[in-house]
């Protein structure tokens, strides 16, 4: 793994330091990061003091390097590109936290890459301890990129303009990806009858995983259900629900393994109450109720099964009540309180 890792090292120097050499004027690098990294001068700063001074892009710029920094929750994505007339020379994808360490490791990949003279047999940076996981690597061979580079008669000057449409064509797609789950929560319910209600749920979980506007936002839809019965003066009275629900939670606390997540929800649906017997009778009316929730996630697989925790309340919007003939038996309370356990799938 070493050997491996070692080969990479050079094979990405020099993919990047070959079309460098040739340059004349300081390398432009285009650089956009989140909040909560550093700026584009702070990352330059950070450059070895033996390397050429690169400068940051301006509107118009030909653009030498691409570097971009994106936080999602707690982890940060980092993209080291090298652009070239041609096309990108090698891509380097770095995941870690928190974004300062992340930013380390990309300014000193790029200050080997900046090294005049840099070889296959000059010295190679050995990778420190503390650098970030490596998760992808795609650089052509130095003898295809060397044959590419001489075959490959000088591009004409372009505008201003048409550089920097290549420029914004060239610049990283956002760095997450989607995520679809399915689940199964069953628990209990108190608020409708007199004594608690089985209460279950299947749902969709869908994570749309937006770069920079509410990156932790997951969005569930789902059909849940209670039944139960309540003593009263004249006999038990059934009720039941089944209503479709859809919950929004905006932010998740926490790390890969535990999650912590505020909701908001809304039900909608058909309910029912019945007396028993040979003259039994049924009752049906309209449930509607918004409610606030919390879950609490803890992963046995972290991208494949999740144990989940989940409390909240609901406050209908219509309280019904329960006669018989002129005599009120009860009605339901003006807060719904329940709570549940389930599971979660991720699909692939």
């Amino acid at each position: 793994m070493q050997v491996r890792a070692f080969s990479r090292w050079v094979l990405f120097s020099l993919a990047l330091a070959m079309p460098a050499v040739a340059e004349s004027q300081p390398p432009a690098v285009w650089y956009r990061a989140s909040e909560k990294c550093p700026n584009g001068a702070q990352f330059l700063e950070k450059l070895a003091e033996n390397s050429r001074q690169a400068r940051l892009a301006q509107a118009g710029d030909h653009l030498d390097f691409v570097v971009t920094l994106v936080t999602e929750g707690k982890e940060t994505l980092g993209r080291l590109e090298r652009q070239t007339d041609g096309g990108i020379v090698a891509i380097r994808e770095l995941r870690d936290t928190p974004c300062e360490r992340v930013a380390d490791a990309l300014a000193l990949s790029l200050s080997l890459a900046l090294v005049p003279g840099q070889s296959s047999a000059g010295p190679v940076l050995e990778k420190p301890a503390e650098t970030p996981e490596e998760l992808a690597l795609v650089v052509p061979s130095a003898t295809a990129a060397a044959a590419s580079t001489a075959d490959t008669p000088p591009a004409p000057s372009q505008p201003a303009s048409s550089r920097a449409a290549s420029a914004r064509s060239a610049r990283p797609e956002p760095l997450s990806e989607p995520r679809w789950a399915v689940g199964l929560d069953v628990g209990a319910m108190i608020g409708v009858s007199t004594q608690p209600q089985p209460r279950g749920e299947v749902f969709v979980d869908f994570r749309p995983a937006f770069a920079h506007f509410l990156p932790s936002l997951s969005l569930r839809a789902g059909v849940v259900g209670a039944a139960g019965s309540s003593e009263t003066s004249v006999g038990p009275i059934r009720r039941w629900i089944v209503a479709g629900r859809i919950e929004a939670c905006p932010v998740a606390l926490g790390g890969e393994r535990i999650e912590f997540r505020p909701c908001a929800a809304f039900e909608l649906g058909p309910a029912g109450a019945s007396t028993e017997g040979a003259s039994g009778q049924t009752d049906y009316s309209l449930w509607a109720a918004p409610g606030g929730q919390l879950h609490l996630g803890v992963a046995v697989q972290p991208k494949l099964l999740w144990l989940e925790a989940s409390g909240g309340v609901i406050v209908p919007l219509t309280r019904n009540e329960i006669f018989s003939a002129s005599q009120s038996l009860y009605r339901d309370a003006p807060a719904v309180f329940h709570g549940s356990l389930g599971i979660l799938f991720q699909l692939p």
